[in-house]
């Protein structure tokens, strides 16, 4: 039997960095579809997978997504990813679910979510438009996966973004300063602790009242 072997994720993104804006876009529309007929003949269900994370959720719908930001004032944190691309799911398993399990991220620092940009269902975007999440991705200029935005209610960017991945223990830490522009950009008094660690001293000191 034949194994079929994706082409390296590190080529594709020179690929589609090193073209102009027009063609880049044909490539990324491109392999998307590859990976569709790629997952079929491996009998991979990518839909399914990209919303498998566990505690870690697949964005589902954005205008939801906006208005708790906007009610809490609340970053979100967005993770373009694909069932393909191997640094998502290392990215995912070693700092994305952690986070998500322990339950003291979302809904709590920021809201934040996976946009499989390898699948098909349309979602409410921004401002309750049908979007596919790949064209989506694409316009954003976040389809080189893994990519994180942070964004505001309205759908901006309020805090620079994180392309690739480079060391997943000092990833955590990233991502809270990261979320410490993002409060500063949103007028958020709040500010997170530079590290998991020291968050996770600052919640064991919190005295929680009793009700």
């Amino acid at each position: 039997m034949i194994k079929l072997k994706p082409m390296p994720l590190r080529a594709i993104h020179t690929l589609i960095r090193t073209t102009t804006p027009s063609l880049k876009n044909k490539l990324g529309q491109l392999i998307v579809r590859f990976t569709l007929v790629f997952s079929l003949l491996t009998g991979v269900n990518q839909t399914v997978n990209a919303s498998s994370h566990g505690d870690f959720k697949e964005v589902m719908n954005l205008q939801q997504l906006a208005e708790t930001s906007n009610q809490t004032g609340l970053p979100i944190l967005l993770m373009f990813g694909a069932t393909w691309c191997e640094y998502c799911e290392e990215l995912i398993d070693q700092v994305f679910e952690p986070i998500a399990r322990g339950g003291n991220y979302d809904g709590k620092v920021v809201l934040m979510r996976h946009v499989g940009v390898d699948e098909q269902t349309r979602i409410p975007g921004f401002d309750g438009q049908l979007i596919k999440k790949s064209e989506w991705a694409y316009q954003l200029n976040a389809d080189l996966t893994p990519t994180v935005l942070f964004l505001d209610g309205t759908g901006k960017e309020v805090a620079p973004r994180i392309v690739g991945i480079t060391n997943t223990h000092l990833y955590a830490g990233l991502i809270h300063s990261k979320l410490n522009i993002a409060y500063k950009n949103m007028n958020n008094p709040y500010r997170i602790p530079i590290t998991p660690d020291l968050y996770e001293q600052q919640l064991q000191q919190t005295i929680k009242p009793e009700f």
